[in-house]
Parts: structure tokens; sequence; C-alpha cells
């Protein structure tokens, strides 16, 4: 349900034409106010408080009320994530490349991209293919063992023999299918995989070396890795935060006293993250951009993180731009329609390498951001315009049974609990939205703001009462009207000087009369 500054008005032309829509063609029945030919008509009457209208939403409405009985409008921006695919990605380096033995024991250069130091990493998937040639004229058992592999306090192994060496092509050994690393455990001393292998001549009982040897790894990713996981960049996706509440906006200021950007973080990676704010920028309903100054764009903002013993668990930051902290009321006072928003999340931000962080493949950083006004502040000569479509609108009155009508006099009465005040004009338009007439000759008070206290709390309600007078010919011509402009003004008072409060028991009283006259 979209929602902007109009929604009471609504509620209040609504209940007009649901109870005002009626024929009269019974006046001799309805009461007579001081002479026998003037008749008091009641059309409408209304009334409920804040907290009724937040029932009118629904659950995904922008506002609701605290728990002391605030007024909050919150729009929140879309659910946004990165998760760990990068980082494991440096696995890869080892994957899929055949990789010779220049001697029995043989170190793997194991250099990750990015900065990235991997102490060690639990493997979920993972094979193990190894091939070598073999000149010895008697068969020759090949083991091969890797030390940086380890399950179960155990070192990776595997052995088979071979056949003899005939004397025209070399014995080609080794494993068409690899070897399950699933659950082994991979450790990285010195940026280096350790892999050694031994031949030993069944016959003659000696251990020698092979003409050739190469290992290929394949599929190797990790449920957990730990080391200095280098300087990456989460990137998030641009996001804005549409506010509609102001969308019917013509002229006038708005002061919000506490308006806060929250941004709601939740992070399981186990290192240091920073934010990077590339954009946040207020768009206001003139199109213009206005960009949020604070020292924590330049600087950034921490995220939380679990420590080495607190894998799985999800660390949560909140932060807020306030008025404290950056420009932002100053740039609300722009009338925002959104709040458009772009932030990535540095890893390692200070270069600090003693930090050994870790994560899973579970692990998820996720950002959203959030735009609350407390309905706290101030308003001055704040003009809305908006079009109500009326559905049946028929004042098809038979007045000849009593004669002409010298007049009707319309009266508007208002008792309100809420701290605003509010001018109207109503414009009759027909089906073509070409206006025919208007209740009042200009805008005028209809509702009187309560007054307050110092803190912009209710302290007593105000009554107002407001008249249209209506000729028998702009009557005639009201009756053909299907669409209404409306046109509303609103201030808080001391002429929109004082900031005041909107909360849930706050309740107003509107009811409309007509007094029609005839001559017989």
């Amino acid at each position: 349900m979209k929602i902007n500054i109009l929604f009471l008005l609504a509620l209040v032309i609504s209940a007009f034409f649901n109870a005002g829509c009626q024929k009269l063609e019974n006046l001799d029945k309805l009461e007579v106010s001081g002479i026998d030919a003037e008749y008091a008509i009641p059309v409408f009457s209304t009334d409920f408080d804040m907290g009724e209208v937040l029932d009118n939403f629904d659950e995904n409405s922008s506002v609701f009320f605290d728990e002391n009985g605030q007024a909050i409008l919150r729009y929140f921006g879309d659910f946004t994530s990165s998760g760990s695919e990068d980082i494991f990605a440096v696995l890869d380096i080892i994957n899929n490349i055949p990789v010779p033995l220049a001697d029995t024991v043989s170190a793997l250069p194991f250099v990750a991209p990015n900065g990235v130091t991997l102490d060690y990493a639990l493997l979920k998937t993972g094979g193990l293919r190894y091939v070598f040639t073999s000149d010895h004229e008697e068969a020759v058992t090949v083991t091969v063992s890797i030390p940086s592999f380890t399950k179960d306090g155990e070192i990776f192994s595997h052995t088979l023999t071979t056949t003899p060496y005939t004397g025209t092509l070399p014995v080609a050994g080794g494993l068409l299918s690899p070897l399950d690393l699933s659950g082994y455990t991979l450790n990285v001393p010195e940026d280096s995989i350790y892999v050694e292998y031994s031949a030993f001549r069944e016959v003659s009982g000696f251990t020698d070396t092979l003409k050739a040897f190469a290992v290929i790894f394949n599929d190797v990713t990790a449920s957990f890795i730990q080391g200095y996981l280098g300087n990456q960049v989460f990137e998030f996706d641009r996001d804005t935060i549409e506010i509609d509440f102001f969308e019917n906006w013509t002229e006038g200021t708005l002061r919000f006293e506490d308006p806060t950007i929250n941004f709601i973080v939740k992070n399981s990676f186990g290192f240091p993250v920073r934010s990077a704010i590339n954009v946040l920028d207020v768009i206001s309903v003139n199109d213009d951009i206005f960009p949020l100054s604070s020292p924590f764009i330049e600087a950034g903002i921490d995220f939380a993180y679990p420590q080495p013993d607190e894998i799985g668990c999800i660390k949560e930051t909140n932060f807020s731009f306030n008025n404290e902290n950056s420009n932002l009321a100053d740039l609300l006072e722009a009338v925002p329609k959104a709040v458009d928003y772009d932030i990535d999340g540095l890893t390692n931000p200070d270069g600090n390498t003693a930090i050994r962080g870790f994560m899973t493949d579970s692990s998820l950083l996720s950002v959203q951001v959030e735009v609350v006004l407390p309905v706290f502040g101030a308003v001055s000569n704040y003009n809305v315009f908006d079009t109500i479509k009326v559905e049946g609108f028929d004042f098809d009155v038979d007045f000849e049974a009593y004669g002409e009508v010298d007049y009707a006099e319309f009266k508007l009465f208002s008792e309100n609990n809420i701290p605003l005040n509010i001018d109207l004009q109503l414009f009759f338009a027909d089906e073509n939205k070409r206006i025919i007439d208007s209740l009042f000759t200009e805008i005028t008070p209809v509702v009187t703001a309560a007054s307050v206290d110092v803190d912009g709390n209710v302290l007593e309600k105000s009554i107002e009462e407001a008249f249209a007078t209506v000729t028998e010919e702009r009557f005639e011509r009201i009756k053909e009207a299907r669409n209404l402009f409306l046109q509303a003004r609103f201030s808080t008072p001391e002429n929109g000087m004082r900031s005041v409060r909107v909360t849930a028991d706050q309740n107003v009283k509107i009811g409309m009369g007509l007094k029609v006259g005839v001559t017989r």
C-alpha cells in the first residue's frame, strides 16, 4: 500500500462520499433548524485515532508506532549479501594442472592471489591422480605420500606395483580415476604443498627413482579455511529506497528532528571487514541529488566479526547516520523521494597479516539499509495536491416539490488532538477533469492543530468550524462532478516553527453538515 501525507484526508473524503451520497427526496422529513423553509442535513461524521489508522496498513507497511506510541516512517532497501566463493577460489590454482616432481621429495608452490596466505583448509571435495614411467627391468612398488594432507592424524598415502620394463617402452603407471581427498586437512606451510614418493625394486630390494613423476589435483574445494585471507572486495548490488510519503508535495518545508539512515550488517566471516561507501545520496522530489557527508563515509564502518572460538556465529553491526555524525537532517529538508546507495565490503582493510582469519563455505556478509523518520518535526506551508476519483457521486436532489432553493451551506466541524493545522480546498471536476467549481473561494483552515508543550507533546485538543455557502446555480454544477482535486496545506503550531510529535493515541473527529434554504 502506498502511503503519503494525504492518507488522513483520504479517509475523511472517503467517509464524506460513502455517507454523503444520498438522494434528498424527503426534505419535509428532515430536521427543521429555525424556520420552516430551512433544513439541516447531516452529511457525514467520522472519527479515528492514529492507532486505528495503522490497522489499515498491511504487514509490510512503512508506518508503525513504537512502544511509546511515537509514529515512525520506515523504508527498507533490498536485502543484499555476498558469499565466500571468491576467497575459496584460491584453491583453484592447484586444480587440473599436472605438476612434475623434480625429486622424491618436492615442494609444490602454492602462491594464492590477492595476498592470501593459507594456513590450512578442510577439504569438502577433491581428487588426486599421479602418473610416472619406469625403465626398471623388474616390478617396482610405488608409494606416494603427501605430508600436507592429513586425516584422522594420518598423512595421505597410496601404493601400487608396476610390471617390469621389457626393453621396448617404459612402463606407464598411475591412476585413471582420482583418489578421494574429501575430509582431509590441507596444510600449507611456507606457501608449499609437500609431496613424496618412493620406488622399491621388488627383486633387488633397492629403493630407486622413477624416470618421470607428476601429480594432478582436480575439483579441490574446502568447507573451511584459515590464514591471512588478503584484501578482497565484497560487492553488493546498488539499490534505491523509494520514499512515497512526499509524492504529492508541491511546496513548503518540513524538518525531521531525529532522522536516521541505518545499516544493518550480519557477518559470519572471521576476519575484519570495513565498508566502502561508493554512493549515499538523497534524491529530492525535484530530482536534485544531495550527497550525504559524514566522517564515516570517508573512514568507513568496521563490521563486527566472529573470533576463532566463535566459528559458525553471526555478528551483527548496527550503524546509523544521524544529525550528529552527518548532514542528514539538512538534506531531508529538500523533501526526499528516494535514497540511493552503493556499498562494498573490504576485507582486512589495514593489511594486518598477523590476523589469521577464517571462513566456512556457508559464511555470509549481508547488508540491509533502512531510512527511519520518526514523526517528530516541524512543517511550514507544506502544500500537496492530489486527484480523487469519485465513484457514484450523485447529489440528485428533487427540489421541485418544495420550491426553489435559495442557498445551500456546507459546515465542517473538527475536534483535533493531532498537532497539525490543515487548510483545505476541494475542486469539483467533470468526467474530463475540467474544474467546474470549488467548495471554498480559497484554501481555508479546516482543522486547527492541538496545542503542544515545549517537547512537542499534545496538551489540549482544538475545535474548529468552517463554512462554505453554495448557491442553487453552483449546486447544480456540483451535481455533475465525477472527480475531485484536493489541495491541502499543512503546518505545525507557531507558523511551522514548533516541532511536534505524532503518537498512536492522538485522534481527530471531523463532521460535515448541509443546511439548505427553500421558498415554497
